[in-house]
């Protein structure tokens, strides 16, 4: 599984130090590098690479967006995240202006950056993982998140957040694969896990059918859709 290489642009030391807790929790995401300023951001891309940048907006030399603006001007090939409490329509329409993945506005909820880091992850491994798109998977990768049409429509005993969890880890896997597979990489009971691939199953994002042996019980084999090109 891929490593996403992670750096967090924080002035409050507590706060940063919460933020790599945080971001660490997440499976395949390494914090390589804390810097407490603009110009310590700078310094630190001029000779390393990271893949993704978790910025705040209130810094102490470089405004936030400002940095962002520069940042973009280097062309380095890095995606940001935004954590912070400037939402003001300027600062928000600027962040998207500069192509941020997400922004989080403090304070905020621990499983809302969760869900954002999962999405981030997602994207990476569809744009790695396929050949040429159709235009329904590209809006879907553009718009990167969970409509709240589709949040509103989930069934009893289907959250979101899991659902998630779920598909990022599907994204891992082979074309085919069983339900032990999924179970490496997430710590959900069989019963959970069986649920979930059983939903997407549901509304035609997975097919399943047996294996058959000459003695014991069919394997159930799940397998993801064909993309249409």
């Amino acid at each position: 599984m891929q490593n996403f290489t992670v750096m967090i642009v924080e002035d409050d030391f507590m706060v940063a130090k919460i933020n790599r807790k945080l971001t660490e929790a997440v499976s395949g995401f390494t914090v390589v590098h804390i810097a407490h300023n603009g110009k310590e951001a700078l310094s630190y891309l001029e000779t390393n690479q990271v893949d993704l940048i978790i910025l705040d907006i209130y810094l102490p030399d470089i405004p936030g967006i400002e940095l962002l603006k520069m940042i973009r001007g280097k062309d380095y090939p890095v995606d940001f995240i935004l954590i912070t409490a400037a939402h003001d329509p300027e600062t928000v329409e600027a962040s998207i202006r500069y192509g941020v993945f997400d922004y989080v506005i403090k304070p905020f909820d621990s499983r809302r950056y969760e869900d954002s880091l999962l999405k981030y992850k997602k994207v990476k491994f569809s744009l790695r993982g396929h050949g040429d798109f159709n235009q329904k998977k590209l809006d879907e990768l553009i718009a990167h998140k969970v409509s709240s049409k589709r949040v509103q429509q989930l069934p009893k005993g289907i959250t979101s957040h899991t659902l998630g969890k779920v598909e990022t880890a599907i994204d891992t896997l082979e074309h085919l694969f069983t339900i032990d597979d999924v179970m490496q990489t997430l710590s959900f009971s069989r019963v959970t896990a069986r649920r979930y691939l059983e939903y997407l199953c549901d509304v035609g994002h997975l097919e399943k059918s047996f294996e058959y042996k000459k003695v014991g019980r069919p394997t159930l084999i799940y397998s993801k859709k064909e993309k249409s090109r």
